[in-house]
C-alpha cells in the first residue's frame, strides 16, 4: 500500500444559527472558500433560518449537540419537556459542571439529542456529524446518539459511537486575536499528510453580539472578540495562500452513506 502524501483540511465553524450574527458570520466565510463545514445549534434562535440558508448554499452541517446556555441575553431552551435540564427561567443550565451538579437525567439528555436530530431531518438536513456544545456532559448518551443516527462524533466516545476519522484538530479560536492568522499559517506549514480538522467559532461584527454578556464576563471573549477575529481571520488572503503554497485541499467530511439510518425521519 503507498503511503498517503496528500493535505485534506477541514474548517468546520461551531454554533451555527446561534444567533443571526454568528449565521452570516459562518455563510460569508463559505462563501469565500474558507468554512467547508459547519454544525447547528438546532434549540437555538436562529438555527431554522440558518438550516434554510444551508440548503440554499450547499452548506454541509452537522449537529452541535445542546444541553447548555452559557448567555445571559441570549437564551435557549430544551426541546422536550425535560426538567432536570433547566434553569429557573425555564433554559438551559449554563455549562456542563451546572449539569451535573444539578443531577440531570441521562434519560433526559438522550431524549433532547435525539429531537434536535428529528428536528434537522424534519428541517431537510441529514447531519453528517455531531459533538457537543461547551463540553460532553455523559459519553455514553452521546456515544448512543452516535451510534444511532451513524455520526461521527468529534468529542472522544466509548463504544458503540463512531469517532471521527480525522487525523489532528486545531482549534482557531483560542489563539492570541493580534496573531491568530499567523499562528494559522504557521499551523498549516506544519501538517503532515492525513485529514486535518481546524475548528472556528466565526460570526460577523454586530451589535449583537455585545448583548450576549456583560463585558466584565468571563464568557465576554466567546461573545466577541473571539468570534470576530476568527472571521477576520479565515477571511485573510494568507489563509488560501499559505493552503495552495502547502498543497493543502479545503473539504467537508466526506458525505454520509445513501441510505439514512432508521432514526432519520422528516417528522
Amino acid at each position: 500500500m503507498s503511503e498517503r502524501t496528500d493535505r485534506v483540511l477541514i474548517v468546520q465553524a461551531d454554533d451555527y444559527g446561534m444567533c443571526p450574527a454568528v449565521t452570516d458570520g459562518i455563510l460569508e466565510a463559505h462563501r469565500a472558500g474558507a468554512v467547508t463545514q459547519a454544525s447547528v445549534m438546532v434549540p437555538a434562535p436562529d438555527a431554522h433560518r440558518a438550516m434554510w440558508l444551508a440548503r440554499r448554499q450547499n452548506l454541509p452541517l452537522g449537529a452541535h449537540l445542546v444541553l447548555a446556555c452559557e448567555w445571559e441575553g441570549l437564551r435557549y431552551h430544551p426541546l422536550t419537556a425535560a426538567t432536570t435540564l433547566r434553569a429557573p427561567d425555564g433554559a438551559y443550565l449554563p455549562g456542563i459542571p451546572e449539569l451535573r451538579a444539578a443531577g440531570a437525567d441521562p434519560g433526559e439528555a438522550l431524549a433532547e439529542f435525539r429531537e434536535q436530530l428529528r428536528v434537522m431531518a424534519a428541517a431537510g438536513v441529514r447531519p453528517r456529524h455531531c459533538e457537543s456544545h461547551v463540553g460532553v456532559f455523559d459519553p455514553r448518551v452521546l456515544a448512543e446518539v452516535s451510534a444511532e443516527w451513524r455520526l461521527p462524533c468529534r468529542d472522544e466516545v466509548p463504544a458503540p459511537g463512531l469517532p471521527m476519522a480525522v487525523d489532528s484538530v486545531w482549534h482557531l479560536s483560542v489563539q492570541p486575536p493580534d496573531s491568530k492568522t499567523d499562528d494559522l499559517v504557521a499551523h498549516l506549514s506544519g501538517l503532515p499528510p492525513g485529514t486535518h480538522m481546524v475548528v472556528a467559532h466565526p460570526a460577523a461584527d454586530r451589535p449583537e453580539l455585545d448583548r450576549l454578556t456583560d463585558p466584565g464576563s468571563r464568557r465576554w471573549k466567546w461573545a466577541r472578540p473571539i468570534r470576530v477575529s476568527d472571521l477576520a481571520a479565515l477571511l485573510d488572503p494568507r489563509f488560501h495562500e499559505a493552503c495552495t503554497r502547502f498543497g493543502i485541499t479545503l473539504a467537508p467530511l466526506p458525505a454520509p452513506s445513501p441510505a439514512p439510518p432508521a432514526h432519520f425521519r422528516a417528522g
